[in-house]
């Protein structure tokens, strides 16, 4: 069974590490380093600064653990590969023991930073101004892309890449990492909104045995009968549509008019587009929203419910910048930053196979909560039994 792969009860972060192979990479020192910076991010009261780790963890001055991620000699390409392959060795047997698709869902988020006086002398690296849809703003900071693997209701992280507007688009790179990716065993779909809803991403996902499913903006062109020629726009087309051509359907417990064309789109000869308005809101400026297929054969209700998947992105952001430091991390090289970020994966990773069978990061980050209390209890008391002076017992303290 697929359980078997995960004992929650035995999974020590020392065993999980080594199951990544970690120990042929990385020294013990290193090994240590990277152990507190994980085990630090389970602490009440963490937000990323490094100062936390050597607070709550480490013996090694603050400066000791930012040399291990600014300076140190280990390759974070062998690091962040060997838990790739972790992860797909995982998701691809979930595929396979249950038959169920594998979803690549890919967004972006902003780690939003403070903006550096001009007199700054070093500030934060591959830091821009971008624009936040959540603040609706421009915001400075940096904007990270990141795709998640997600199989019958198990979901983990796959790879994170900062978004460096002078080097390469956020489309080129979430080609590459659909690219990277073997075939699906079984059914696979791309899920991603409107942003990636290009040719380039649908190329990629086509290329590599997957289907795309995705938001797309309402002024795209389309090519019904009556507008071959020219074309028309989504959002026009849709108001020139009588309501009694619209279905309706029940999306989770929410009722849509809904109507499926298929068709010509400028980036593909045939396509299945999606348009939809609330019960409520039919024909209503704003309320419009449009959905792509590149599998033509799914039914309307199908390509909603699968683009559903997509939103379990959404709450990992979330868990991530409140419990893992994503918002306030403060290392300020581009290394430093892109090793962060990894070792943030790994935790994350780390807490949702602690959970058990639940696959709850939750769950799993309050076990680790819980397990390094009673390290921290245990550590006092053998300190106290021993007759320790106070001010060693202040010591203990620090979980081991």
């Amino acid at each position: 069974m697929f359980q078997n792969l995960i004992i929650a009860n035995e999974l020590t972060l020392d065993k999980f590490l080594k199951e990544l192979k970690y120990d042929l990479y990385l020294t013990k020192p290193q090994i240590n380093h990277m152990k507190n910076i994980v085990k630090s991010m389970f602490i009440n009261g963490y937000a990323g600064k490094i100062n936390d780790v050597s607070k709550f963890l480490s013996s090694k001055h603050r400066t000791s653990i930012t040399r291990f991620l600014s300076n140190s000699s280990w390759d974070e390409s062998l690091i962040f590969n060997s838990l790739k392959n972790k992860i797909i060795d995982l998701i691809w047997s979930r595929s396979k023991q249950t038959n169920k698709p594998i979803y690549v869902i890919i967004d972006d988020t902003i780690s939003e930073k403070t903006k550096p006086s001009s007199k700054a002398l070093n500030p934060i690296e591959k830091c821009f101004f971008h624009n936040s849809h959540l603040k609706r703003k421009t915001v400075y900071g940096h904007q990270v892309v990141l795709a998640l693997l997600s199989c019958d209701g198990l979901v983990l992280p796959y790879a994170i890449e900062i978004y460096d507007k002078n080097n390469m688009s956020k489309i080129a790179i979430a080609s590459n990492i659909i690219k990277s990716l073997p075939n699906p065993v079984n059914k696979g779909y791309v899920l991603c909104d409107s942003w990636y809803s290009c040719k380039e991403i649908f190329n990629a996902s086509s290329e590599s045995g997957y289907t795309y499913i995705g938001a797309i903006k309402t002024n795209r062109v389309i090519y019904p009968k009556g507008h071959e020629r020219l074309g028309a726009k989504l959002n026009r087309y849709a108001c020139s549509l009588d309501k009694e051509v619209f279905d309706l359907v029940t999306v989770k417990d929410k009722q849509y008019y809904i109507y499926n064309y298929v068709g010509k789109l400028n980036d593909m000869k045939k396509v299945s587009i999606i348009l939809s308005y609330p019960k409520d809101s039919f024909h209503e400026d704003g309320c419009l929203k449009s959905f792509i297929s590149l599998d033509t054969s799914l039914s309307s209700l199908d390509i909603l419910n699968q683009y559903i998947d997509r939103w379990i992105i959404e709450p990992f952001f979330r868990d991530c910048k409140r419990n893992l430091g994503l918002n306030g991390y403060q290392v300020r090289s581009q290394k430093s930053i892109i090793r962060y970020l990894i070792i943030m994966l790994i935790s994350y990773t780390y807490s949702k196979l602690c959970s058990g069978v639940a696959f709850n990061f939750n769950t799993g980050f309050k076990r680790m909560q819980n397990n390094l209390r009673k390290i921290q209890v245990i550590n006092i008391y053998n300190a106290a039994i021993k007759g320790e002076p106070i001010n060693k017992i202040f010591e203990t303290l620090k979980i081991a």
